[in-house]
């Protein structure tokens, strides 16, 4: 029973981390572009010669945009993938929610398979967390808590580091400014130290 306890603990702190997450992906949704035209208007006021400095910069510039972390996003999806045996966990959802447990004119199966996607979404994608959620809200049996919960720790640490890249992004630090000019300035001030060093 204390695991079991651990376990639902530990799923509301990883929903309410996943809510933060979704947040803050919605704000850069935004954002990102709302940085670009407030930093190219700040250049424009500021006679800051944006063309020059990318040209001059052109390899600097390129390594802070390239996307190098690739091939390690597609390791860290394989290793998180192996890291929870989801075999017992599907085959419950599948003999609840799979499409084909209803008949075709049931109104229930446009859920159904909703379900079902989502289920089999996380176990392609090794989001242990959105398995968990899923088997939690539709009261999927679950066993071998101690598994679980590890698995469901790691998600937590993983959603977390998360947030902490995106609250880094100049386009949160900017949103978070408010309508605060100088706080806004600042950062696009340093935005330009990091791209261009000057």
């Amino acid at each position: 029973m204390k695991k079991k306890f651990k376990f639902k603990k530990l799923l509301n702190e990883y929903r309410s981390h996943s809510y933060e997450l979704k947040y803050i992906e919605e704000v850069l949704k935004d954002g990102l572009s709302d940085f670009e035209i407030y930093y190219r208007q700040y250049c424009i006021n500021n006679d800051i010669d944006l063309r020059s400095l990318n040209n001059k910069n052109a390899t600097r510039v390129d390594q802070i945009f390239s996307d190098s972390k690739g091939v390690q996003k597609f390791s860290d999806k394989k290793s998180r993938i192996n890291e929870f045996d989801s075999k017992y966990i599907f085959r419950q959802i599948a003999r609840k929610f799979h499409p084909d447990v209803l008949p075709q004119d049931d109104p229930r199966a446009t859920e159904y398979e909703e379900i079902f996607k989502k289920a089999t979404c996380a176990i392609e994608n090794g989001e242990w967390g959105n398995l968990f959620d899923i088997a939690d809200q539709h009261n999927i049996e679950l066993r071998d808590y101690d598994s679980i919960n590890e698995s469901l720790s790691r998600s937590i640490k993983r959603v977390k580091k998360e947030i902490e890249k995106q609250k880094t992004t100049y386009a949160w630090i900017l949103f978070n400014c408010d309508e605060d000019e100088p706080c806004r300035e600042n950062v696009v001030k340093q935005f330009l130290k990091h791209l261009f060093n000057i």
